[in-house]
């Protein structure tokens, strides 16, 4: 019900604190839980009110996570036009776009999960996010999130939110990055991304190829050599999404990958600037400007790089 605490289980991390507050009533805690669902089949119809007949049969498959952040998100000042699950599902999509693509929220719950074991009632579990990923975790990667990472998130969460409720080509390419983390069709996946940078960097009519290749360049490195490479690169991935736009083949996954962390970085810097580019902006770096772009505001790096070192 509305005024209650609504809870959201995060898997593939953990807090370097027991408990971190992201402000506006907002708070993320180290838990544990196990979550199972196993497949169990019956082979008959089952009659009004009654459970299917026997036999039943346990079956391989279902999914599994290690629940080790509890996200609470509670009665306080939402941004603008947010409720509680909208609420949650930006700031784990915020999580994943500052620190790791790998982070899931697999369900909800109605209590803590730290009260499940003990409560006479039993939870409610609700999944949220359980299909095959794109994105796994590297060995070599440690579990815990920094706490720089956590402190972006707490500044950057309430004000992108209501940047992106204002400006909706921004909250399209947010919703279209967070949905490549879902395993489908390269290809597909590849559509989804230069829709969002399409979104983004091609603000008025012209030649689109062009216009959202040196958009892009100008936005994301400095004027000079590196510029250019960087739009020739941009070119290069922006034909193989219209391969994929106008033929039956699969692509490589590697452009997938490039393709995503241009939309990463080109994400991040608008929420660290808290400003989406205009026609004019791009203009002017284009033809005017000769400043340098601020590197602190891309953290995977200005030029894309050819693989994700979160992925899998």
């Amino acid at each position: 019900m509305e005024g209650a605490v609504h809870y959201v289980g995060i898997s593939g991390g953990t807090l370097p604190v027991e408990q971190f507050d992201l402000g506006h009533g907002v708070s993320m805690h180290r838990t544990y839980a196990h979550l199972m669902s196993p497949c169990l089949m019956a082979f008959a119809p089952a009659e009004a009110g009654k459970p299917h007949p026997a036999p039943w049969r346990a079956a391989k498959g279902g999914f599994s996570f290690d629940i080790t952040i509890e996200l609470r998100i509670g009665d306080d000042q939402k941004p603008r036009g947010f409720n509680d699950a909208e609420t949650a599902a930006w700031i784990v999509t915020l999580l994943r776009l500052g620190y790791a693509p790998y982070l899931t929220a697999p369900v909800t719950i109605d209590m803590p999960f730290s009260e499940a074991p003990r409560s006479e009632d039993a939870p409610t579990i609700t999944p949220l996010e359980t299909e095959d990923r794109n994105f796994f975790k590297s060995a070599e990667r440690p579990d815990e999130i920094p706490l720089h990472e956590l402190e972006w998130l707490k500044t950057a969460w309430h004000p992108a939110a209501e940047l992106a409720r204002a400006n909706p080509q921004l909250l399209t390419a947010l919703q279209a990055f967070d949905a490549c983390r879902v395993r489908t069709r390269t290809s597909q996946s590849v559509l989804t991304i230069w829709g969002a940078l399409e979104q983004l960097f091609a603000p008025s009519a012209g030649e689109l190829r062009h216009r959202v290749a040196a958009n892009i360049a100008a936005y994301l490195v400095p004027r000079g050599p590196e510029r250019l490479a960087t739009y020739k690169h941009v070119l290069k991935l922006y034909n193989a999404r219209s391969a994929a736009a106008h033929t039956a083949k699969d692509l490589d996954r590697g452009v997938m990958l490039e393709s995503w962390v241009i939309l990463r970085n080109a994400l991040v810097k608008i929420i660290t600037e808290q400003r989406v580019p205009s026609q004019t902006d791009f203009e002017h770096l284009l033809y005017a400007d000769v400043s340098p772009v601020d590197d602190g505001a891309i953290s995977w790096g200005g030029r894309p790089k050819t693989t994700a070192d979160s992925s899998g």
